[in-house]
């Protein structure tokens, strides 16, 4: 099964998904595990941070589609 990257992006207050998100390149992507999603995503991470100025939520969900508040319980963070 597959695993996916998704990142959410502070905007104007809003929780925004990264592919509603100008420029584009912030669209989740796929991964064949799990393991292969979290060494990417702490990767991205790293890259951005001193590089973004708005605050980012990073997930590695199932379902690339999901909202924001289903991400968080899937990952435990809500």
């Amino acid at each position: 099964m597959k695993t996916w990257l998704v990142v959410y992006i502070l905007l104007n207050g809003v929780w925004t998904p990264g592919d509603q998100v100008k420029p584009m390149g912030w669209h989740p992507r796929a991964y064949a595990t799990r393991a292969e999603c979290e060494k990417r995503k702490a990767f991205a991470m790293k890259a951005v941070k001193g590089v973004s100025k708005s605050p980012s939520k990073w997930f590695c969900a199932a379902d690339p589609s999901a909202p924001l508040e289903a991400l968080e319980k899937e990952a435990g963070t809500r």
